[in-house]
């Protein structure tokens, strides 16, 4: 099930928490450009958000892994 996707506004608490809870409970992974300013979110892996973000035009010295708590 991939359900990966691009963040490129404010993103709710909420919308998090139903991130949270499809996966893992209370931790939402994300992999940050911090160039661009977006972010993946919603991966069981930051590497898949990692590869995600390359695929689409980002670059990997701009890449920050970070988990969303």
């Amino acid at each position: 099930m991939t359900t990966t996707r691009i963040i490129d506004a404010k993103i709710s608490l909420e919308e998090l928490r139903r991130m949270a809870e499809g996966r893992f409970g209370d931790l939402v992974k994300a992999v940050v450009d911090i160039d661009r300013g977006i972010m993946a979110v919603d991966a069981e892996l930051h590497a898949d958000e990692e590869a995600f973000l390359l695929d689409h035009g980002s670059r990997q010295e701009n890449l920050w892994l970070s988990p969303l708590w």
